[in-house]
């Protein structure tokens, strides 16, 4: 499926379904060592596949940000559904508030694995992907296509922190180190 997210266009997979996931790796050209991000519609989800560290630093994010950016890494739990949505114990979550991915998400029966709807190795970090050049690069291989891009506002990909090695940003985007330490008072 390819659809939006709060920044980019994005593909998705049902992270319990192993062919879905080998064929989101072959469209993307996903290198198998690199995982995907695991996204739960409801907040409060994320404690079901990440556990919370003692500082309580992802619950003050997931509070005070989500829906929206930034994606949390934390400590994965034995519930994380595929050993490719998690490195080295650790997986990354995060929960959109595109309206259209959240109506989507409605219908889905747990969380999704999702990734950024460009072949690999061919953009930048900073290039946030439109629905043209998603289409361009995957369009013409997923089932199907929620033709609503992302949000205009988005200037750059999200924001990803960890919190499971950390806490450090991991990857800075339009949410900054100075609304996160409005949270948590870490970066």
């Amino acid at each position: 499926m390819l659809s939006p997210s709060d920044t980019n266009m994005a593909i998705g997979a049902d992270p319990r379904d192993e062919q879905a996931i080998a064929r989101l790796y072959e469209i993307k050209g996903r290198p198998p060592e690199k995982p995907l991000t695991l996204f739960v519609r409801d907040p409060s989800d994320w404690r079901r596949y990440g556990q919370p560290d003692g500082a309580g630093i992802a619950a003050r994010l997931v509070e005070s940000f989500w829906p929206g950016p930034p994606f949390l890494i934390v400590e994965a739990t034995g519930q994380v559904p595929h050993e490719r949505v998690q490195h080295e114990g650790t997986v990354s979550i995060g929960c959109i508030a595109n309206p259209t991915w959240r109506e989507v998400m409605a219908q889905f029966d747990g969380p999704l694995a999702m990734t950024s709807a460009n072949r690999s190795g061919t953009v930048d970090d900073d290039t946030l992907v439109d629905l043209d050049l998603a289409r361009d690069h995957v369009g013409d291989r997923v089932d199907a296509i929620i033709a609503e891009g992302p949000p205009e506002a988005a200037t750059r990909a999200t924001t990803i922190v960890d919190v499971a090695n950390g806490p450090r940003l991991y990857r800075r985007g339009d949410l900054t180190a100075e609304q996160l330490n409005a949270a948590v008072d870490a970066f």
